[in-house]
């Protein structure tokens, strides 16, 4: 019964932000849709080609102090310490606000040789400076989610993420129909405008929520004897947090700094190819605006998953709950690799067909249909990831994921000039296959993983080939005559997860709980 009772915050807070994150990426789905058909490609690869300077101040104003926060309101959860909980948050907030002003004063003062020397396309300007002044806004709001997640309360991360997508999809569609209206060229800045209201719009929510929380403990007589004892000094927490981001931000910013290298060189090294400049921005703005996103939708549960489960294993690890980490991780890593088998299978069988009839764009499909090769992997890594990280070994994952970052720039530098875009596409599987492997081989030692071929593998593959044969048959069936093809593919969709599912289901094996 007690076991049942401590996995139920992560259970709850995975459904939570599943729900919000599929809810927030099916409107983003038509969002990309609705800039697909309002913006050039070209424009989409202008809007796409800024994000990795703001992805570098974000890794440094940002996620390790989110991360760090996280971890550490999780492990005075366990122990009933809520005033050091909030005091975390303070000294997380006051750090994450000093570097985040710093670093959005120098990204709008240096736009002009950022977009020109950095990434060699002076049009990125003006975009950089819109984009400048939301980083403080999601250093805040990464602190008060960082709060929530470690407390295994997803629903202020949840509705936070729910909001910031209505807002930016509202905001861009406002600004889009009045611009319209006026005759103006729809250009990539509308889409930044979405993005910095969609960032206000989540701070907004997050500091609404936690004011109202701060007033409920500060009602509460005793709060502070009755949970746990006196709360540590400022300074000793600042410390402990400071000694804790460092090694994490130092991490994250060469994974970002890498990251960054790889998305900036990407259109000049089309150019190496043989593509015009508008050529390489329109393909690489098909990739990372259309593709990519269609692959990575199903991360909303995977990723809900791995925020959720960081905590989970602090804390677990903090009262020494090691049977507790064991089944978590077990069961975390199962259904990862299920989800990640089946999209695999989805992508294979429907992309050809997405990319014309959602995008209008036949790249977009046999973009999809190489990428689908990576979602068991990519899915399967993050949860890895977080496992490893809940356990303390943040500089094991920095390892892993720097070496698939540099075999992808390898690619990038090296085999993209000859082969073009697909040498991308192979250098992303070959990335993810490595920080899989090394993730699993890593994490085999540490905790118990027992593992069956036929049950984890074979048994969700042979669901997909017969998913896809009853697709068939059913795609031969008189009945499609006349239907709209995007309804066709809905349905068709629909067909293929159920098939999927109920073989899983009919399969199962009763005493499966506890083995991976």
């Amino acid at each position: 019964m007690k076991k049942r009772r401590q996995k139920n915050p992560l259970i709850l807070g995975t459904l939570l932000l599943t729900a919000s994150g599929i809810a927030a990426r099916i409107a983003g789905f038509f969002y990309r849709i609705f800039l697909s058909h309002k913006i050039s490609t070209e424009a989409m690869g202008l809007y796409q080609l800024v994000y990795p300077i703001y992805g570098i101040c974000f890794s440094l104003c940002c996620g390790s102090i989110q991360t760090a926060i996280s971890r550490f309101v999780a492990a005075e959860h366990g122990k009933k310490g809520e005033g050091n909980s909030r005091r975390y948050l303070a000294c997380g907030l006051i750090l994450a606000l000093s570097l985040s002003f710093a670093a959005a004063a120098i990204m709008y003062q240096y736009a002009p040789f950022l977009a020109l020397h950095v990434l060699s396309e002076p049009r990125c300007e003006n975009l950089l400076r819109i984009l400048s002044f939301s980083v403080p806004m999601s250093a805040v709001h990464a602190c008060i989610c960082g709060y929530y997640y470690g407390r295994s309360k997803a629903q202020v991360p949840a509705a936070a993420q729910l909001i910031e997508q209505c807002v930016r999809i509202m905001t861009v569609i406002a600004v889009v129909y009045m611009a319209e209206s006026s005759g103006k060229t729809i250009t990539a800045a509308y889409a930044v405008v979405g993005h910095l209201a969609g960032e206000a719009g989540a701070l907004l929510s997050s500091l609404l929520a936690f004011s109202f929380h701060a007033s409920k403990l500060a009602r509460e007589k005793g709060f502070v004897q009755e949970r746990g004892s006196e709360p540590s000094s400022y300074g000793l927490l600042f410390r402990n947090l400071v000694l804790m981001v460092l090694p994490l931000t130092a991490n994250r910013l060469v994974i970002s700094l890498l990251q960054s290298a790889e998305a900036i060189m990407i259109p000049g090294r089309l150019r190496s190819f043989g593509l015009s400049s508008g050529d390489a921005l329109s393909l690489y703005g098909v990739l990372t605006g259309m593709s990519l996103p269609f692959i990575l939708f199903p991360t909303a549960i995977t990723n809900s998953l791995s925020v959720m489960l960081l905590p989970h294993i602090a804390e677990a690890q903090s009262m020494k709950a090691y049977e507790s980490i064991n089944y978590s991780s077990a069961v975390s890593i199962r259904y990862s690799l299920y989800i990640g088998i089946l999209f695999a299978g989805i992508f294979l069988y429907f992309g050809p067909s997405v990319g014309p009839i959602i995008f209008h764009n036949e790249t977009a499909g046999s973009f999809l249909s190489v990428l689908a090769w990576l979602c068991p992997f990519l899915y399967v890594s993050g949860t890895l990831n977080s496992i490893i990280n809940g356990l303390g070994y943040a500089k094991t994952t920095f390892f892993h994921t720097a070496i698939g970052l540099t075999i992808r720039l390898c690619f990038v530098m090296f085999l993209i000039p000859r082969l073009g875009i697909r040498a991308y596409l192979y250098g992303l599987l070959c990335s993810e296959l490595t920080i899989t492997l090394f993730h699993l081989s890593f994490l085999r030692k540490k905790i118990e993983l027992p593992f069956s071929p036929f049950y984890e593998l074979i048994r969700p593959t042979l669901a997909v080939f017969l998913s896809i044969g009853i697709t068939m048959a059913h795609a031969s069936l008189p009945i499609h005559e006349g239907m709209p093809a995007l309804l066709d593919l809905l349905i068709s969709g629909i067909l293929f997860v159920v098939c999927f599912l109920f073989f899983l289901y009919v399969t199962r094996h009763k005493h499966s709980a506890s083995r991976i």
